[in-house]
């Protein structure tokens, strides 16, 4: 979700031409407007600020400065639109996006204050440890250490051996796959097909 000053900044960027004919920019504010209240109506409260807030830039801020508009005569059906439409719909459609932009400021705020209660917050003192990890120890049981230097003289032997022979006769395979039944018990054998 954004906020309402990133969903101005998203209304605000479309492109306007001016060599456009004014009667084209007028029924697309028309268009713009159908999309915005749809948009509204299916709860997507998002993207019904950018269509009503990118009408009322279009009306208020590009269309005044077109030039069909200065050059053409007061009692042009087009430049009465365009006056009926800025009388009208724009002071309604201001409302509503004023209503909006708390609706989207309000539910962005919630937002940001539910995502900041979820993160952890960091540790002021680095060195320290936090109260429960100093109370916890390993159990005794869990690290056996005469076991652990068996592992590994065990594995030496095999590298070693592994090593110093080439080609490794099946009485060798044998053997290996043996000392390390006799080690590892509890570990499944595995065999591979040559």
């Amino acid at each position: 979700m954004k906020s309402s000053k990133l969903l101005v900044q998203d209304a605000k960027d479309y492109r306007f031409n001016p060599s456009i004919p004014l009667r084209i920019y007028l029924k697309t504010c028309i268009g713009i407007l159908e999309k915005a209240q749809c948009a509204f109506q299916t709860g997507d409260l998002s993207l019904a600020f950018i269509y009503y807030f990118r009408y009322v830039d279009l009306l208020t801020n590009k269309l005044s400065k077109h030039p069909e508009l200065s050059m053409m005569d007061p009692s042009s059906i087009y430049k009465r639109e365009y006056l009926q439409l800025i009388k009208l719909e724009v002071p309604a459609v201001c409302k509503i996006i004023e209503g909006l932009r708390k609706e989207i400021d309000s539910q962005y705020s919630k937002l940001q204050t539910s995502l900041a209660n979820n993160i952890a917050k960091p540790n002021t003192n680095t060195n320290t440890m936090p109260a429960q990890l100093q109370q916890q120890s390993l159990p005794k049981e869990s690290f056996n250490e005469y076991r652990f230097n068996q592992s590994i003289s065990f594995f030496q032997k095999i590298s070693n051996s592994q090593l110093n022979a080439t080609t490794n006769s099946p009485s060798q395979d044998t053997a290996r796959d043996e000392a390390y039944r006799l080690n590892y018990p509890e570990l499944p054998r595995f065999t591979f097909s040559t």
